[in-house]
């Protein structure tokens, strides 16, 4: 309330002199209690825009701040300090008015004010279905959730989606891992494909197919496992007749970057239809398997879709084709060396890129560019899209395709995550999911639950590799931060329990309502709430509503044992209840936003 008032004054103070592009005025707390209630430094960034010195610039600012009556009614002085911060003290009925209005929002406490926004679609995990989800996966299901709500809570229409990557070689490899376990298991020595998929998982899914089929795919199976001992192939070689000139090269090279989406089997296993066939079913009946656990596990973890995206619906209704048609016929997209190419240099990529290669087969970026297509045909006006770290390479040529497709730029927006390092004793466990070696969701949540999963998972900044301690993450103490938030709750839920029925929470107007330091900095605290969801939503930032909590829940801990409830005088009980069930509130809402839950009892 404090910070929107300031805004206020600043801007109009802005519009008066002729400033634009005026950032935002953020209200600090100094560490120097001297330095007042609040500080900002508006007129040192300002300074240069404005041509003038950042105290002069603050001087005039002061001037029409301490002139305002509504802000002269909270504030108690306005003073400039330094090179040109300026330094809010507030006086005592500021204190009783954040409150009056926060506790008048209820449970809407902190939404802030309504904004236009865009229709979003938010786009996250989208984990290719051949291998179960692991802690890695977790961490962007846990960011790309919590920024839904955020983004929701902040007044936005969002589509969850997620884009199952359900075509392509990657799922004929893990196709033939089924086929080969299902083989083994009945007793014919089919090896694993080199590269394939080596996990026990695969031998879990190959054990459930059995059930269903029996011993009816053994016999073609037996006979690709004899082809393969006596040395046989009858796939052809891969060609190369382009091979040795300079598109060539290029167009080999723009191949061998993008491998995974090389469609068909590998020249060693026999291609004939009984094979391809097998193949197809494992593949198929695989991908469903593994994607109905992967629905079941983000469920567990909180996190729901409103769309499943199937990447073969691309290939299978023609989009694709007619995506790249209409970007030749427009002129962006052209033929060279027997492929066609689309022209992402000319807008900020490094080269252009292939969308149909010399064979004819389209690679991942053309279905990329027809999916994203297919986004904006829903109506979608921004598109934010979750990756992993080892997509940053790819976001200059999607945000040359996207800005084709819509026509400007800045409708996609693509957040790249880091890496999570799950520590335990000081070791660092390893994930792969080809070979199998992982630490999966499902074994996260059953060691620390829940809870604790989702908010280590976005205590730290999305760009930042995150060690996840789980030692930590399983202590009941206050040095573990999600129990301590938590612990704040319940401890407040209890307050309100044993408080008499008579006690009322109101505000009064008394010079000794929220007098001490302790109620005043739970106040402060409480106030900011509205900036800093704001902010956590424009930034993507969920893990500033992680800090906030902490710090919110250690300005109640401090007050909770230096401000009595029950028992105090009534004025100050009825102040103090209406303090804590602001508290609650708040608390409350952070950790739904984290998608976290908060106990009335621990």
């Amino acid at each position: 309330m404090i910070t929107e008032k300031v805004q206020q004054v600043v801007d109009a103070w802005a519009s008066a002199r002729g400033l634009t592009e005026l950032p935002a005025c953020r209200l600090e707390r100094p560490a120097d209690e001297a330095h007042g209630d609040y500080a900002t430094p508006l007129c040192l960034q300002l300074a240069r825009a404005a041509g003038k010195p950042p105290r002069v610039l603050a001087e005039d600012l002061r001037a029409w701040l301490v002139a305002d009556p509504e802000l002269a009614d909270l504030v108690e002085k306005v003073e400039v300090a330094g090179p040109g911060f300026l330094n809010f003290t507030l006086g005592q009925k500021a204190y009783a008015k954040v409150m009056t209005d926060l506790l008048a929002q209820g449970e809407e406490v902190g939404r802030g004010e309504r904004r236009p926004h865009p229709r979003v679609n938010l786009e996250f995990v989208s984990v290719n279905p051949n291998g179960p989800l692991h802690v890695g996966h977790g961490r962007y299901a846990a960011y790309g959730d919590s920024l839904y709500r955020l983004l929701v809570f902040s007044g936005a229409e969002v589509s969850t989606e997620y884009y199952i990557n359900d075509y392509g070689r990657q799922m004929d490899r893990f196709g033939r891992s089924i086929a080969a376990r299902y083989a083994q298991s009945l007793g014919v020595d089919l090896p694993v494909p080199e590269d394939g998929y080596f996990g026990e998982y695969v031998k879990d899914i190959a054990a459930v197919l059995r059930d269903e089929v029996g011993d009816q795919y053994l016999p073609v199976l037996r006979e690709v496992a004899e082809s393969l001992a006596q040395g046989q192939s009858d796939a052809e070689p891969r060609s190369s007749a382009v091979g040795g000139t300079a598109v060539g090269a290029e167009l080999e090279q723009e191949e061998e970057a993008e491998e995974e989406e090389t469609a068909g089997l590998p020249s060693e296993w026999p291609s004939d239809s009984a094979v391809e066939e097998a193949v197809t079913f494992f593949r198929t009946r695989g991908c469903e398997l593994m994607l109905k656990s992967i629905r079941e596990e983000l469920a567990a973890f909180g996190v729901e879709f409103d769309c499943w995206f199937s990447e073969t619906t691309l290939h299978t209704s023609g989009r694709l084709q007619q995506v790249v048609e209409r970007l030749l016929a427009s002129g962006e997209a052209y033929y060279k060396g027997d492929a066609v190419w689309l022209r992402t240099s000319a807008r900020g990529d490094d080269k252009d890129r292939v969308l149909i290669r010399r064979n004819g087969r389209p690679t991942y970026f053309a279905a990329d560019i027809a999916y994203h297509e297919d986004k904006l045909e829903r109506g979608f006006e921004h598109l934010i899209n979750i990756w992993g770290a080892d997509h940053h390479g790819y976001v200059p040529r999607m945000m040359a395709a996207v800005e084709i497709l819509a026509g400007r730029p800045g409708v996609l927006e693509v957040i790249i995550g880091q890496l999570v390092n799950l520590m335990e004793e000081g070791e660092t466990r390893q994930m792969s999911t080809r070979r199998g070696e992982m630490v999966t969701l499902a074994e996260l949540i059953e060691a620390i639950g829940v809870d604790a999963a989702r908010f280590f998972l976005v205590m730290r900044s999305h760009d930042q590799t995150l060690d996840l301690d789980l030692g930590l993450a399983r202590r009941q103490s206050q040095e573990n931060p999600v129990y301590y938030v938590q612990y704040a709750h319940a401890r407040i839920a209890s307050i309100i329990r044993n408080a008499p029925p008579d006690l009322v929470a109101a505000v009064g107007g008394d010079p000794q309502v929220y007098a001490s330091p302790y109620e005043r900095n739970l106040i402060k605290r409480l106030d900011s709430f509205s900036w800093v969801v704001q902010e956590a939503a424009a930034r993507r930032a969920p893990h500033r509503l992680a800090a906030y909590a902490q710090d919110l829940a250690a300005d109640f801990h401090v007050f909770y044992k230096h401000c009595r409830v029950i028992g105090a005088p009534p004025l100050l009980a009825s102040s103090r209840l209406a303090l804590c069930l602001v508290t609650k509130r708040v608390i409350a809402r952070c950790l739904d936003l984290l998608g976290v839950s908060a106990p009335d009892s621990m």
